[in-house]
């Protein structure tokens, strides 16, 4: 049996024409061949000319290609098989799509509140898909996903932000001495608050109000709308705003007056909306405070 073998079209029949051409030379072939051609399924037997494997080829409607091999072997009863085989390559392919990171706040009292660092640099995941690409010897393809799987997971980004209230002189008109160190505020409007003794007050939401303030000296009235006894920690609101009873901590938004924890528990004909109306013991206390803004954290 001879073989031989060409990934090239037209250089596989040269090399087959050379070998039935020398099997005619020494005498194992006649001048005409009947050749067997296999390719694939498909057979074909026709005859022609023993050096001229192309045209046998060409006769038999067979075409080739420089990715196809053609193997030829002269037979015992003088015929050549002719067999083309044509490939069918396969690959892998994958399409990386990139992921999100998570990102996490957390809360460092060494910062003053407002500031903020990155402790750790997010980084974006990759999610592969693998599939397999089957390339026919048409030129087709047949395409089968093979899963997809999480080739590089993201890191999550860290942020610390600040939480420790810069120290403010405190004017005379303070309540307490008590003064707000920390504040811990949540996405969700509410937080925590950290005073100067260590005390911590969970709060719901902050007001931005208008204060002024009232006193009952010199006043012949002593009570408060809620009939409670009118002193320093009993406030005036609007009670459609902030409802009687509601427990708060205020301190004024420049952080010089800490008027500290208070209760809703009077009302007023001016206080309407955001504004509070703070007690002090003297009248030249309320003079001095006049009206200033204030921040009221509405306790938990």
């Amino acid at each position: 049996m001879f073989v031989r073998s060409s990934r090239g079209g037209r250089t596989a029949a040269l090399l087959l024409s050379g070998l039935l051409a020398a099997l005619f030379v020494t005498g194992s072939a006649s001048p005409r061949t009947v050749y067997h051609i296999v390719d694939g399924e498909a057979v074909r037997t026709i005859t022609g000319p023993s050096d001229d494997a192309e045209g046998a080829l060409a006769l038999a409607g067979v075409a080739v290609s420089p990715r196809d091999r053609v193997t030829a072997a002269l037979r015992e009863d003088g015929s050549v098989a002719v067999t083309v085989e044509r490939p069918v390559t396969t690959h892998e392919e994958r399409v990386v799509e990139l992921l999100p990171y998570d990102t996490v706040r957390q809360a460092d009292p060494n910062l003053l509140l407002g500031e903020e660092r990155v402790v750790q640099a997010g980084v974006r995941g990759t999610l592969s898909a693998r599939s397999r690409v089957v390339t026919d010897p048409d030129g087709s393809q047949r395409i089968t996903a093979l899963g997809t799987y999480v080739s590089q997971e993201p890191v999550t980004e860290v942020v610390s932000y600040g939480t420790r209230v810069a120290p403010t002189p405190q004017s005379s008109l303070s309540v307490t001495d008590d003064v707000l160190t920390h504040i811990d505020a949540n996405a969700d409007g509410g937080g925590t608050l950290t005073t100067a003794s260590g005390e911590t007050l969970p709060y719901t939401q902050v007001l931005r109000c208008k204060a002024t303030a009232y006193t009952t000296q010199r006043q012949s009235w002593k009570k408060t709308a809620t009939g409670t006894i009118a002193r320093v920690g009993a406030i005036a609101v609007d009670p459609r705003v902030i409802p009687y009873g509601t427990r708060m901590f205020i301190v004024s938004a420049d952080g010089s007056i800490t008027y500290g924890v208070a209760t809703a528990e009077d009302c007023g004909g001016k206080i309407k909306g955001n504004r509070i109306d703070l007690f002090f013991d003297t009248y030249e206390q309320c003079i001095s405070f006049g009206v200033r803004s204030c921040d009221v954290y509405l306790l938990a």
